[in-house]
């Protein structure tokens, strides 16, 4: 008893744990919001909810409001405003993107050119990528921050780190989109995925050393093995790695491995779990953005808070930022009001699944293949397109002291 004691106390000085918020916030906020994705996933794959529903709920409740907390911290903010005059005018050509390929596309189509669509579907597959790619830097983000606030600045474990992180995230997610019958319709590969072939001597291990069975398994297979391996071997690497530091005595980053060990097997569960299949691929995208939603709302609220609500700030200089955030129910209101608004835009036009449509655009000839729903679709994607880019800007703590001080780096 006495040595486990001893070792306990000799594990607690190896341990670093400086945390964003608070390890109360940071556990239920930063890493304990995986617990949210995990739980979504079980509507679908252990109750069998209608997703669709499910799917709707959130984008209205937590996802678009999240674009609400970008418009706050920055057009709503006078003094932010003016300093990003240039970056929050100009992006705003976004909601120009999608009805722009849109137009490519008529000229195709006026061509003759049989293929008129291309521009279109392209622009779909580019908004899908970058959403999920905007959901893993939002955590490399938060990976660099509990590295900064504990003082961990040795490039060993910064490359490690960002190996696991991007490749925890990227990998699973190549896996993920060779598989699912949406995904692959949209790359032009056939719904339905290849079997395996029958397995040599119906022996597993067999398999594995015979040269017939392995040129007949599909590409589609070695693709997810080949992630799962090289992700399994990260994670093994990056746990060597704390394991060395705790023998040379050095310190761990507590917050950091909780934080891995919540968003990494979170895309790997959902991303090779075979249930994820049958969900529909907006499921998919509530899945893996439900954490990044909530860590970004509990982000944006903290820094309102040091922000515009300190003691002895002039709010009057940042003009509606600090009325928005007056109090939390104010804020959330406001950001559920804006999502509502665009949501039901969508919704009720037949862009959005989730609601009764009070105009049938899908039936609505535009040119071609393509229906009216088609140009509403290309305007609101815009609203997503622009959060996405502008908040690659606004949230760089080592360009901005004013952002390191609210955001208590200093």
């Amino acid at each position: 008893m006495a040595r486990l004691l001893s070792y306990a106390l000799a594990l607690e000085q190896n341990i670093s744990a400086n945390w964003i918020i608070s390890r109360r916030a940071d556990l239920l906020w930063f890493i304990g919001g995986a617990l949210a994705g995990y739980a979504l996933f079980f509507m679908h794959a252990g109750l069998g909810w209608d997703m669709v529903t499910i799917w709707f709920l959130w984008v209205v409740l937590l996802d678009s409001p999240h674009f609400f907390g970008t418009i706050s911290r920055t057009y709503l903010d006078k003094q932010e405003f003016q300093q990003r005059k240039k970056l929050l005018t100009w992006s705003l050509l976004w909601f120009a993107a999608g009805p722009f390929t849109i137009l490519l596309s008529w000229g195709l189509f006026e061509l003759g050119i049989a293929n008129y669509l291309l521009p279109w579907k392209a622009f779909l597959v580019f908004f899908g990528l970058w959403a999920y790619w905007h959901v893993v830097r939002q955590h490399y983000g938060f990976m660099r921050l509990y590295q900064r606030k504990n003082g961990e600045f040795n490039p060993i474990d910064y490359r490690i780190d960002s190996a696991l992180l991007y490749g925890g995230l990227l990998l699973p997610f190549v896996a993920f989109v060779v598989r699912h019958p949406e995904a692959r319709r949209g790359l032009g590969l056939p719904e339905t995925l290849p079997d395996y072939p029958p397995l040599p001597h119906g022996s597993r291990w067999a398999a594995l050393t015979d040269v017939h069975y392995l040129r007949a398994v599909a590409w589609e297979h070695w693709v997810v093995a080949l992630t799962a391996a090289a992700v399994g071997t990260l994670a093994v690497i990056f746990l060597t790695r704390q394991l060395v530091k705790l023998r040379r005595g050095e310190k761990i980053n507590l917050p950091k491995v909780l934080f891995m060990l919540a968003v990494v097997p979170l895309h790997v569960y959902v991303c090779y779990s075979p249930a994820v299949l049958t969900a529909p691929l907006l499921a998919f995208g509530a899945f893996v953005t439900i954490f990044h939603d909530i860590q970004y709302h509990a982000i944006v609220w903290f820094h309102h808070r040091n922000r515009y609500h300190r003691p002895g700030v002039d709010q009057r200089q940042f003009g509606l930022a600090p009325k928005i955030s007056r109090n939390l129910l104010t804020y959330f209101g406001c950001a559920i009001f804006f999502a509502a608004v665009f949501r039901i835009l969508g919704c009720t036009f037949d862009v959005h699944p989730g609601c009764v449509p009070f105009v049938i655009t899908s039936e609505v000839p535009l040119f071609g293949g393509l229906h009216t729903d088609a140009l509403l679709k290309a305007f609101l994607i815009g609203f997503p397109l622009h959060h996405y880019f502008v908040d690659q800007y606004i949230w760089k703590p080592s360009k901005s002291k004013e952002l390191q001080r609210d955001l208590k780096l200093t």
